[in-house]
């Protein structure tokens, strides 16, 4: 990754340069997935997004993957990464989760949307399944995958995801999620239609006010 970029914008937070995180990524994603960090041009620009985001820096804002129309960017919000399966999302997300573990005010805990409707599921009463969704619940989240889990079944259904989702929103917290395009064409705006179906009208207008939308492209580093 090229660091000749325009000089960062300093914060009270700011904990790595550039350089710093960079090194640092290389090296956890080597050792949690046991290969080499693939430096293509798409994996590449859509690892350039993360980075600018997590670090402050304005040179987010001219991402070409990052989505501006009807949605205005900006470091208050959260992250949706929408894109294909198989391009490091989860990937991507895994590393700095375990990079910034040892960072306070970066540091976010993630869940994969199915386990969390698998926990919520096996709760044996309505204390422990409110409980559950109570503690999932925190200033910094991670939720892989959103859109592949099932409506939990429990003594009665429940949309868990869109239950969290709508309690990080109603508390102001810092939210991330990844998921899959829904439409072989990968059309964004499809699958943004597609999303606010699934999670109801409250939850719709509610994804432009939690997350800059992200848009991953390439091609499946699992070929």
């Amino acid at each position: 990754m090229k660091t000749d970029c325009p000089k960062l914008i300093m914060h009270p937070q700011q904990i790595f340069t550039k350089q710093q995180l960079w090194n640092e990524f290389i090296i956890e994603f080597q050792m949690e997935y046991r290969r080499e960090f693939k430096r293509s041009n798409d994996n590449l620009a859509n690892i350039k997004v993360l980075f600018y985001y997590f670090l402050n820096d304005l040179e987010f804002f001219n991402c070409e993957n990052l989505i501006h129309a009807e949605n205005e960017p900006s470091f208050k919000k959260g992250l949706m990464v929408v894109g294909s399966y198989g391009i490091g999302k989860s990937a991507y997300f895994k590393v700095f989760e375990k990079i910034f573990n040892k960072h306070k005010v970066l540091r976010f805990k993630g869940y994969g949307a199915k386990d969390l409707v698998k926990s919520y599921e096996v709760c044996p009463t309505p204390f422990d399944r409110s409980y559950m969704l109570d503690k999932t619940v925190r200033p910094k989240l991670f939720i892989d995958d959103i859109n592949s889990e099932r409506i939990a079944s429990n003594y009665g259904n429940c949309d868990v995801i869109e239950e969290i989702l709508f309690k990080q929103n109603e508390k102001k917290y810092m939210t991330y999620v990844t998921c899959n395009h829904t439409n072989h064409e990968n059309n964004i705006e499809q699958t943004l239609f597609d999303l606010g179906n699934r999670y109801g009208g409250r939850m719709h207008d509610r994804f432009f006010e939690m997350f800059n939308i992200v848009v991953f492209k390439g091609k499946s580093m699992r070929r």
